[in-house]
């Protein structure tokens, strides 16, 4: 059933299970959302893996390569070096700064879960769980109730004009990513795609094949001569991005659509900090 509290515009009664208040649809500030879930806290590189994905984290995006030693700027990542596991960052300027070295498994994947969680939370996203000091207390006592109906229209239409105006702002950061999105060709027997930031690419009539992920076009300045267009074409003879398992994977439904991750700016992290 949850826990109950009193919806702070019309004082209706909420259970911790209620995303909206049944009786005026205003948004519940203590909605706890339950998701059965195998991971509570990976001790393993593996359990790391799967933790990422049961809450449907784009790795990629993020910046996080579990189980790769990566090598390009901009990363933090872990993988198995024979008997010792390794914990990293690779700072803006390429250089990579060694958060720990050794056989414990356990404490080397702590590590990275702990800065993937701070990365996390300094954009208030909490896969851990959301704490109770940023929670609301709705209904508490003494709170002053509207002065009359337009008083409690108003507060009951602000959440929905705050959330409208903060998803414009999304929409226009979103395009201004997104606008050099699509195929290019530099003729280096690849075809290239750009999401974003990240560039993808796979073999040159090759229909068939993987999409990979993690690297740089031969060209990083000026690439727009080597543009082809948003719109996939057959006579490239190659597999289409946006139907491949690699676009699942990184910007699929379960890591974008109607997450907390769909606005993830990988900028935002100090790159030039040692961790």
């Amino acid at each position: 059933m949850g826990s109950t509290s009193k919806c702070q515009y019309c004082e209706a009664t909420l259970s911790s299970n209620d995303k909206q208040c049944p009786s005026c649809g205003a948004p519940n500030p203590n909605y706890v959302e339950v998701t059965p879930r195998k991971v509570i806290k990976p001790t393993t590189i593996e359990e790391l893996k799967e933790y990422c994905a049961e809450r449907g984290m784009p790795l990629l995006r993020m910046r996080f390569f579990i189980d790769e030693d990566y090598k390009q700027p901009r990363a933090f990542g872990i993988y198995r070096d024979g008997d010792k596991f390794v914990v990293y960052k690779n700072k803006s300027d390429g250089s990579r700064a060694i958060r720990y070295s050794g056989p414990d498994e356990a404490y080397a994947v702590n590590e990275l879960y702990m800065k993937l969680l701070s990365e996390c939370h300094n954009r208030g996203i909490y896969p851990d769980g959301k704490p109770d000091g940023t929670r609301s207390a709705a209904g508490g006592n003494g709170s002053a109730k509207p002065a009359n109906k337009w008083v409690r229209i108003l507060q009951t239409l602000t959440p929905f004009i705050a959330f409208g105006l903060v998803m414009l702002i999304i929409w226009g950061i979103s395009s201004c990513v997104h606008r050099n999105d699509g195929y290019y060709d530099f003729n280096d027997g690849k075809v290239w795609y750009l999401h974003g930031s990240d560039w993808f690419y796979t073999l040159d009539n090759d229909s068939n094949g993987d999409w990979y992920d993690g690297s740089t076009p031969p060209v990083t300045e000026e690439y727009g001569d080597y543009y082809q267009g948003s719109d996939f074409d057959s006579d490239w003879g190659v597999s289409n991005f946006m139907d491949s398992d690699t676009y699942d994977y990184h910007y699929g439904s379960d890591s974008d659509s109607g997450s907390d991750y769909g606005g993830w700016d990988s900028s935002d992290t100090d790159w030039d900090s040692d961790w």
